[in-house]
């Protein structure tokens, strides 16, 4: 029965003929469209690297690798069946694209930063 269950998954994307989790926790549409659960469905939410859900901001910057929340979820709870939680698509996530924007904004500080050391060396 379980085989069958994961097959059809597999082909049909999790969220066919579940509420998806965009719905179940009221996401503004903004969220949703950015969110890779909704981009992705062939995965439950809690797979899924950098879901909305998920982002929390860290001392290295923002990560979307944190389960912790989806434990509470109601999501989860509902469609887990108390299943381990394991991160199968990664990459695709909110995170991703925060990542990639804050080490663009650093190496630019960076290079700021360098061109004024350079700036006042030679006024001096």
């Amino acid at each position: 029965m379980r085989e069958k269950e994961l097959l059809w998954e597999m082909y049909e994307g999790f969220w066919e003929g579940r509420e998806p989790c965009w719905r179940m926790c009221h996401c503004p549409p903004a969220i949703k469209e950015e969110c890779p659960a909704s981009k992705h469905p062939i995965l439950p939410c809690w797979e899924i690297e950098g879901t909305y859900c998920k982002l929390q901001t860290e001392p290295e910057g923002v990560s979307g690798t944190g389960v912790a929340i989806c434990k509470v979820c109601r999501v989860y709870k509902t469609y887990g069946r108390g299943r381990p939680i394991e991160i199968k698509l990664f990459g695709k996530g909110i995170n991703s694209s925060l990542v990639s924007l804050e080490r663009l904004a650093r190496g630019k500080a960076l290079a700021s930063s360098a061109e004024r050391r350079h700036t006042d060396e030679k006024g001096n």
